[in-house]
């Protein structure tokens, strides 16, 4: 029997009250919740002896388990709102919404708290959730002017580790309904290019600005260089751990495929929340130029990276294509690195092949469609 299964005997926010006093977990307080309870369920049930033998049962493993810990008892569950925006199917969703970290760590400087709620992700991409409010409740549509991150204290080396940018979440569908209010939800995405399992990650937003840059440039004000309304620093810091990450699964294809020069279909690492490809180049000199049919790379607007995208073909006959970003940095800088962000979260388990590649142009340059088939672009691997 798992403990977080259990953890429900103290609230969250008591639970790591009590975590932040001791540094111990509260095995203590534990126990007498759970006598209570099983002084009720004695009470209230028809077998009392059994049930309230089998109560007292679970906090004395509770307690062991715990022992020594106090990270042990942080259990962390996603909020409702990220269990929304994810939506993930019923195969996966009790074991993804336990993954993860919980930090409950508020900043407050002048009217601005921010409190860096949550950790999630997976090997490809960490997520920092944090929310922004103005004390005073009044709305504000600018933001801070720097936010990035730190690795063990220093800025980190892009062959180790990228910041993927950073986004307002929540409620997508109220739009520019949510600029201007006085709490706002944000992500920080982190991609890590090598492992970065144990190491501390410190992120930082500075510079608090109540308008946002295009009104400020309008009163002849630039964003860069002016002085912004609060000059303070929030940040947090926790170490990394990938066994409380989403489960990533990693494929070494190492077959060749041609993409103007023949590359190497190297890496395919795939989570419920992410999905990673990595080529790599046969000379420092190599041309990338997937098939590009029914796009015009004359465009200015489009690039082969950019147009490019990771496409899931899935055992029911549906495709899913993957909001993706192409990088050429990555190890030894020169790799052609693909990340996908799927728009729910995916049962992996349901994956029969994977393919990246421009999507076929069905009307002008506004909508794209994938193709039928994963052998029809010239980089695919087949799951199963």
């Amino acid at each position: 029997m798992k403990l977080s299964d259990w953890m429900d005997l103290l609230p969250a926010e008591e639970m790591v009250h009590l975590i932040r006093q001791e540094e111990e977990p509260p095995l203590d307080a534990i126990w007498a919740k759970a006598q209570r309870r099983a002084e009720r369920a004695r009470k209230a049930a028809k077998k009392p002896a059994k049930r309230w033998k089998r109560t007292l049962l679970i906090a004395a493993a509770i307690c062991v388990a715990a022992a020594g810990t106090a990270l042990a008892a942080a259990i962390f569950r996603w909020n409702q709102p990220l269990v929304e925006q994810y939506n993930p199917p019923e195969t996966i969703r009790e074991g993804l919404i336990q993954t993860g970290k919980d930090l409950n760590y508020r900043v407050e400087h002048d009217g601005v708290a921010v409190t860096f709620q949550q950790v999630i992700g997976d090997e490809n991409e960490i997520q920092v959730l944090f929310q922004v409010e103005s004390l005073d409740g009044q709305g504000w549509k600018g933001g801070f002017r720097t936010v990035d991150f730190f690795l063990d204290g220093v800025s980190p080396d892009y062959r180790v580790c990228q910041m993927g940018g950073w986004q307002t979440v929540g409620d997508t569908s109220q739009g520019d309904k949510q600029r201007g209010a006085a709490v706002q939800d944000f992500a920080l995405f982190i991609n890590p290019v090598t492992s970065i399992d144990g190491r501390v990650i410190t992120v930082r937003v500075k510079d608090f600005f109540r308008e946002d840059s295009y009104t400020l440039q309008r009163a002849g004000i630039d964003w860069q260089t002016a002085s912004p309304d609060i000059a303070e620093t929030w940040q947090a810091s926790f170490r990394v751990d990938y066994s409380l990450l989403t489960k990533t699964d990693t494929y070494y294809p190492n077959k060749p495929v041609k993409v103007g020069d023949t590359w190497t279909l190297h890496q395919i690492s795939i989570s419920p929340l992410s999905a990673k490809v990595v080529l790599l180049p046969p000379s420092e000199n190599a041309i990338f130029d997937p098939a590009n049919e029914g796009i015009d790379f004359d465009d200015e607007d489009f690039t082969a990276w950019e147009a490019s995208e990771i496409v899931y073909y899935m055992d029911d006959g549906s495709v899913r294509v993957l909001n993706t970003r192409g990088s050429s940095a990555g190890i030894g800088g020169d790799d052609a690195v693909f990340l996908g962000r799927p728009y729910w979260a995916i049962d992996t388990s349901q994956i029969r092949a994977i393919a990246v590649g421009p999507m076929t142009k069905i009307n002008g340059i506004t909508f794209y469609e994938p193709r039928e088939n994963p052998e029809d672009y010239p980089i695919h691997y087949f799951l199963k």
